[in-house]
């Protein structure tokens, strides 16, 4: 059977809080999603009748080891293995689908009648923030997808920004040829292709939904779009379709990004006019709520901690990196790397890998040993505090480029290419000298407290634990 988002809500079955409560949407679920600890399903949604509204569903390495089927501690190494081995997987097209139960078209695709939220107070307006967004190549015909931000400006007006990756360059080719850019925005869809839509490394003659239908090990059913020459996943809850006129650009923004500011990217930006929208009856919204501690980080970080673990176990050859962690908390701009440094100038090499990946968001990254727990902030300070000495141990880079919603670091171009910032970068080496250099390394070995061994403090110790 088909991957789909409602299979994972019932998947998570007591792990799901459910809301029975009446909740206006639209200026309401952002307060309950961004306080929700585990994943939360709003079940009455007031002024839309037969909709509910869903959230924070991999949030944590429980919910994203179910999301890709495995364990918690093997997630990155996991998909790291699987997302450059089994890939691209199948697709197919088929004639028909859940997401076309009900087909709204012409004036009847009303976007103002789907509960799309405002996400944070300041916002200029409604923002989907949760559709994965579709474009093809026009030279060579492969699709590609990516999560952006699209403000409602009318019942079939979006405008949106997105950074100049992949499908910013298939806009532009429509754009050079004057031609107006099909696009499709498809909402709801299993976590575990929310996460493969997320990838930004090269993917050449494929597109996510195949590397997702690899790493999740099933052929992925795509269907027809009703409007624009467009395939889009048939197992979706939503689908909205579109075109982007060449050339128009309106005001959108501000917007509270995941940075939890809502600077950065404000400004003219393309326009996305609805054709269509078709939909499954009694529809599931999926929402990922833009503020801090939310879905927004994980979905963005668990495909990069697994790009950043193959590709720095292949420095020097091969080095022996254990874990990669970007948590949540740090806004996806720094990075923990656990390690076994062999040899001087390992650890360094590492962390200069890091910062220098297709992935612009990581500024600081920290390597540590293996003695120390990488999703422990305490154990990850202690190690800085103790096996840091700054004036060898510490590189800052400057002059380099910057994510573009990372406000501190100044903006150096408004032009077509969207934001351009430039700033500094930091790895910090917290790792203990390399095993070659044995006496030195042997003088950080961590003290034990008396008895941690005992047997018989075994079940106390649990005990204990449990209580933390």
């Amino acid at each position: 059977m088909a991957l789909n988002l409602r299979d994972f809500l019932t998947a998570l079955g007591k792990d799901l809080i459910r809301i029975d409560d009446e909740v206006d949407p639209i200026t309401q679920a952002g307060a309950l999603c961004s306080a929700a600890p585990r994943p939360i399903l709003l079940e009455r949604l007031r002024g839309f009748p037969g909709w509910k509204l869903c959230d924070i569903l991999v949030k944590d390495r429980e919910r994203q080891a179910l999301a890709l089927g495995t364990s918690p501690k093997s997630v990155v190494r996991e998909l790291s293995d699987r997302m450059f081995t089994r890939v691209p997987g199948q697709s197919k097209v088929v004639p028909d689908g859940p997401c076309k139960e009900v087909k709204l078209l012409g004036n009847d695709a009303d976007i103002t009648k789907l509960p799309i939220p405002i996400h944070s107070e300041g916002d200029a307006g409604r923002y989907l923030g949760s559709g994965i967004t579709i474009t093809r190549d026009p030279d060579t015909g492969v699709r590609n997808e990516a999560i952006i931000r699209a403000m409602v400006k009318g019942p079939r007006k979006m405008g949106f920004w997105m950074a100049a990756r992949h499908n910013w360059a298939h806009l532009m080719k429509y754009q050079e040829r004057k031609q107006p850019a099909p696009m499709a925005f498809a909402i709801g869809l299993h976590p575990g292709y929310e996460i493969l839509a997320n990838y930004s490394g090269r993917h050449e003659g494929y597109d996510e939904l195949e590397m997702g239908a690899g790493v999740l090990g099933e052929t992925i059913e795509l269907v027809k779009c009703e409007t624009i020459d467009l395939e889009v996943p048939a197992q979706a809850e939503v689908v909205i379709e579109g075109i982007v006129p060449p050339g128009v650009r309106e005001p959108e923004g501000p917007f509270g990004e995941f940075t939890g500011y809502s600077k950065g990217a404000e400004g003219p930006a393309p326009v996305f006019e609805v054709t269509a929208i078709t939909r499954r009856r009694e529809p599931i919204f999926r929402h990922m709520q833009a503020t801090v501690f939310t879905d927004h980080q994980p979905l963005v970080s668990v495909p990069m901690e697994a790009s950043l673990y193959r590709r720095l176990r292949e420095i020097h050859g091969h080095t022996e990196v254990h874990d990669v962690y970007i948590p949540p908390w740090v806004t996806m701009f720094t990075v923990f790397i656990q390690m076994t440094p062999r040899w001087d100038g390992q650890a360094r090499a590492v962390l200069l890998g890091a910062l220098s990946s297709p992935y612009l968001h990581p500024k600081i990254a920290i390597a540590v040993d293996e003695d120390v727990d990488i999703y422990d902030p305490r154990d990850v300070f202690w190690a800085m505090s103790t096996r840091v000495n700054p004036e060898k141990d510490v590189i800052v880079l400057p002059h380099e480029r910057i994510h573009p919603l990372d406000v501190s670091a100044p903006n150096v171009d408004r032009s077509e290419v969207t934001v351009m910032r430039v700033g500094g970068k930091i790895a910090i080496d917290a790792t203990k000298p390399p095993l070659w250099r044995k006496k030195e390394r042997d003088e950080f070995d961590r003290v034990k407290p008396k008895g941690a061994g005992d047997p018989a403090l075994e079940a106390l110790l649990r005990r204990l634990a449990s209580m933390a």
